[in-house]
């Protein structure tokens, strides 16, 4: 082993303790506060449907084995993350700092009605086994699919890979979106954890590293992912920021000073 990749797998290893655990910070916090007011149910599903896409292209790429299973616990965390907003009421009412789901986080006001039966723990952790089953099945299945359209030779077949490899990107990049929409619409931001965003830009940072070092040529298309997720994470950080310094830091109607844990 060259020390080239030597340093691949160190950075690896490292990029998988932050772009595998950054959500465990955000599942802890819901957990303690039992609400997930501020968090898109639409972003952690579409995050948790991104694992099976990425984890296939990049076993079908040869990446290194920490890469491949940071994919795979970052969907674990997500796929919790999900079923927590529906689990969990989207307020805490006046007393915890939030809204109402009227007027606060799109998971209020989407899984609100669904409240009586996930609002059952036993409900909830059976749906949990039964996303991580399908995210599973959907892993292996595109992987093979993928190694079956490399095989054949065609253009249709190559077409397919390219699209494999791109559609991680644009799963990332619309699971940022209605958090984002969500934000701007409702100034409720305290629902984020931001050591997870922190987490996550770090972890991107890292994995683009690892990357880097992966012998040529480099993979644009695995490298979308990672770039977007540190951009977008430091776009709602910035939000953040602001949401706090526009209301003077005082819990103004609106926007609730959010807290770093």
């Amino acid at each position: 082993m060259t020390g080239r990749d030597t340093a691949a797998v160190v950075v690896g290893y490292a990029a998988l303790v932050f772009w595998s655990f950054q959500l465990l910070p955000q599942v802890l916090k819901s957990f303690r506060a039992k609400s997930t007011g501020g968090l898109s149910a639409t972003m952690m599903f579409l995050w948790a449907i991104w694992t099976p896409f990425f984890a296939a292209y990049a076993l079908y790429s040869g990446l290194k084995l920490p890469l491949i299973i940071q994919p795979n616990l970052f969907g674990f965390f997500a796929a919790v993350c999900f079923v927590q907003v529906l689990h969990y009421p989207a307020e805490r009412g006046e007393e915890g700092g939030q809204h109402t789901s009227e007027e606060g986080s799109d998971g209020g006001r989407k899984v609100g009605r669904w409240k009586k039966v996930f609002g059952r723990t036993w409900v909830a952790v059976g749906m949990l086994g039964v996303c991580l089953m399908l995210l599973g099945g959907a892993e292996a299945g595109l992987y093979y699919a993928i190694c079956a359209a490399d095989e054949a030779g065609t253009k249709s077949g190559g077409d397919f890979v390219t699209a494999m490899g791109i559609m991680p990107t644009i799963l990332i990049i619309g699971g940022f979106l209605p958090q984002y929409i969500d934000i701007f619409r409702t100034s409720i931001v305290d629902g984020i954890s931001q050591p997870f965003l922190l987490m996550d830009i770090l972890g991107a940072v890292l994995s683009l590293i690892a990357l880097g070092l992966e012998p040529p040529p480099f993979d644009w298309l695995n490298a979308g992912s990672y770039l977007a997720v540190g951009i977008l994470d430091v776009g709602i950080l910035v939000l953040i920021r602001v949401y706090t310094w526009r209301k003077g830091g005082r819990g103004e109607k609106g926007v609730v000073v959010p807290e770093m844990v």
